[in-house]
């Protein structure tokens, strides 16, 4: 049954969390703390099956609607112990006895699961991505780069040939460190012309912050820069000139490419894939053993450059198990859905 985390089991928590492969470093302790900061109220728990043993873990967020009403949402979560299988439709009961005012309670299990009464659960629309790339750090540099595309390793070469350079540095300094707020700039600038959805550079930047200034994080921040020297008088901006960056997140084993930017200037010297080709030699140096891309796929099933880019390096694609609501409140969970939709029409449209 439901059991409720106490501060004094944070390591036993994320120890759960870590070990399995369902795990995520959004389901972290650390992570649940961030979004604290942020004003939202967190609550976790243990999943124990009927002889007391932990079977999943599960963090949980309280997220606004409006009218003042709110759902509860678990980001890739629960996070199931390998080779247990739970029955989720008994735990969803107990969170409906936990979280009575809500709207509905959303979980995003990264594994399938077991629904005995499918009423109970609606299918619904993923938030986090629902394919990914893994690539398995534990392979040979040589077997890493074999099971590349050839263009990717010839890409790699060439940016190698033009003398890119790969930083990564963060620390609690004036600029925070060597083209800092340009990085954060870039990954901004990069989604708004890709048309995607991002955050502000405030949120980035406390987002980084946060973590470096909790030296006992088992959640770690890294932000890669690819640097190019481009020789005097250029008209794209001169020598020493970002052209990518990438923000890692690593937890337990696994090193995730959260967000990332690249400019529009000097693409020919092939800069992304060098700055990934280093991010994961560091990870596999430090001893990581998975590298994930985040995401393959996007909600028109299309696949843009960014899919192809990542597709590039090899690796296993993953599928998950997608989001589900559990609805408590029938009648706001259908204003909520009809808004939703017509937001989407809008955004799709306008």
């Amino acid at each position: 049954m439901l059991h409720q985390i106490q501060e004094s089991q944070k390591d036993q928590y994320n120890q759960f969390i870590a070990a399995n492969s369902s795990g995520s470093f959004l389901q972290s302790y650390e992570w649940g703390q961030w979004q604290k900061s942020l004003g939202r109220e967190v609550f976790r728990f243990f999943i124990k099956d009927n002889i007391g043993n932990i079977a999943a873990a599960l963090q949980l967020i309280k997220m606004p609607l409006p009218f003042g009403r709110y759902y509860i949402y678990a980001p890739y979560g629960p996070a199931i112990e390998d080779n247990h299988e739970i029955h989720i439709t008994d735990y969803v009961k107990a969170l409906k006895e936990k979280f009575p005012y809500a709207v509905f309670i959303r979980i995003e299990p990264k594994e399938e699961f077991v629904i005995l009464d499918p009423k109970s659960l609606v299918k619904s629309s993923n938030i986090q991505p629902a394919k990914t790339l893994l690539i398995d750090l534990e392979k040979s540099e040589e077997q890493l780069l074999a099971n590349m595309h050839n263009k990717t390793r010839y890409n790699i070469k060439v940016a190698q040939k033009h003398g890119v350079e790969v930083k990564e540095e963060l620390e609690i300094s004036v600029g925070h460190g060597l083209y800092f707020k340009e990085a954060i700039n870039l990954i901004c600038d990069t989604a708004k012309r890709q048309g995607f959805t991002t955050y502000s550079f405030n949120y980035y930047e406390n987002l980084i912050d946060f973590f470096i200034l909790n030296q006992e994080s088992q959640v770690k921040t890294h932000l890669y820069k690819a640097i190019y020297s481009a020789g005097g008088g250029s008209s794209s901006g001169g020598q020493n000139q970002l052209l990518a960056t990438a923000l890692m997140v690593d937890f337990g084993k696994t090193r995730t490419f959260l967000f990332g930017g690249s400019g529009q200037f000097h693409k020919n010297v092939m800069a992304p894939y060098l700055m990934h080709w280093q991010a994961m030699l560091d990870a596999k140096a430090a001893g990581y053993k998975i590298y994930d891309f985040w995401g393959i796929e996007t909600s028109s099933g299309e696949t843009p450059g960014f899919v192809r880019f990542k597709l590039g390096f090899g690796g296993q694609e993953k599928n998950y198990a997608g989001a589900y609501d559990a609805v408590l409140n029938k009648f706001f969970y259908k204003t909520y859905s009809l808004l939703r939709n017509i937001n989407k029409i809008f955004r799709n449209n306008f």
